[in-house]
């Protein structure tokens, strides 16, 4: 493995072209359906396409290059990562989800590189700087790729985080390489291989995942069966691209359908240039294509010591006695507020149960 320091230079020229297509809007005619009934409200996305078009990208980028940023070379597969030098406790491995960035977890990796860990914030393929796998199904699964980092990086032993996408990948690096992963803190768990005698909690928290993919799910089932055909208007239109996360960074967190509670307009637009300039909305669809055309065997158990974060506005809400029919789990902690993207929404909430586990195992 190779690893060389990495700073983001984005051409003069795509910013001008992305001024352009954003002041060449063609806009979609109007509905009668109260705003955001029928999906991203007109006024709102209208509003942050202005903000959009004097956004102040060079500042942004001046503060992510003042991140300690660095690009990896794994049997050909170059991966951006963030390596917070903290001191000697256990270094900490932490993975987004979807829509998310290696950005949104820069709270919680400064959190606890001051309480003395390492920490590793991985871009994951296909997302920003990290290059998608250049094969189907990837020629090195997400969670190798991870292990492999960790360990080129002299992390004998070391903890991981993960919630969406990242807590199944971090769920399948500690099922796959227990001698090396000391415990795992997830914001959501693996579906279990035994439903027999089932809880009324755990029966109530299926029924709910069903409801939820029947009234939000759609997104998804594109993203599964149909990515590419998606990905045309979202990597043409910074606009298009824009409404298609917007809509996930209200309706998933614990904004009570106000952005501004949760999310800053900076906030917003910091994420949809990392994907707009870098052109990966589109690689982004992978995971999900991949879990439904190349699928990975199943997760049949995870011995190592876990604990579940749940967060009132996630996606879903597992009690404890279903994640402990996959997971060894040691902590289990209901959080009175916070959503699915808890580490941005609440870093000192989540950095602080992440130390206290670790002070656990």
């Amino acid at each position: 493995m190779n690893v060389s320091e990495f700073a983001i230079h984005i051409p003069d020229d795509e910013l001008a072209d992305l001024g352009r297509r954003l002041a060449s809007t063609r806009w979609p005619r109007a509905w009668p359906e109260p705003p955001w009934e029928a999906g991203s409200d007109v006024a709102t996305v209208r509003r942050l396409r202005d903000a959009w078009a004097s956004f102040d990208w060079r500042a942004c980028e001046a503060g992510l290059n003042a991140l300690p940023q660095h690009i990896a070379t794994i049997d050909g597969q170059c991966v951006h990562f963030l390596h917070f030098r903290g001191g000697d406790a256990l270094p900490v491995l932490l993975t987004n989800g979807w829509p998310s960035t290696f950005a949104e977890m820069v709270p919680i990796a400064q959190l606890l590189a001051a309480a003395r860990h390492d920490i590793v914030v991985p871009s994951l393929p296909g997302f920003t700087f990290s290059e998608p796998a250049a094969d189907a199904p990837p020629a090195i699964a997400t969670h190798e790729l991870w292990h492999r980092l960790m360990t080129e990086l002299g992390y004998a032993s070391y903890v991981a985080h993960g919630g969406d996408l990242g807590a199944g990948i971090t769920s399948r690096l500690a099922a796959t390489h227990p001698e090396a992963v000391a415990g795992i803190h997830l914001m959501a768990v693996a579906g279990a291989a035994d439903h027999s005698d089932l809880t009324a909690a755990e029966r109530d928290y299926l029924d709910a995942i069903a409801a939820w993919e029947r009234a939000e799910g759609a997104y998804e089932h594109q993203q599964q069966t149909r990515p590419l055909t998606l990905a045309y208007g979202l990597s043409d239109s910074p606009v298009g691209l824009l409404a298609w996360i917007v809509e996930k960074y209200r309706a998933w967190s614990d904004c009570g359908g106000d952005l501004a509670t949760r999310w800053s307009d900076e906030d917003i637009l910091l994420h949809a240039s990392l994907y707009w300039l870098t052109n990966s909305i589109g690689t982004s669809f992978r995971p999900y294509f991949d879990y439904l055309a190349h699928p990975l065997s199943p997760i049949e158990r995870v011995a190592v010591p876990t604990a579940v974060a749940v967060f009132p506005h996630d996606l879903a809400l597992p009690p404890r006695e279903y994640a402990e029919r996959t997971y060894e789990v040691v902590r289990y902690t209901r959080f009175d507020r916070g959503g699915h993207f808890a580490p941005h929404e609440e870093p000192d909430l989540l950095a602080d149960d992440i130390r206290q586990f670790i002070a656990q195992i």
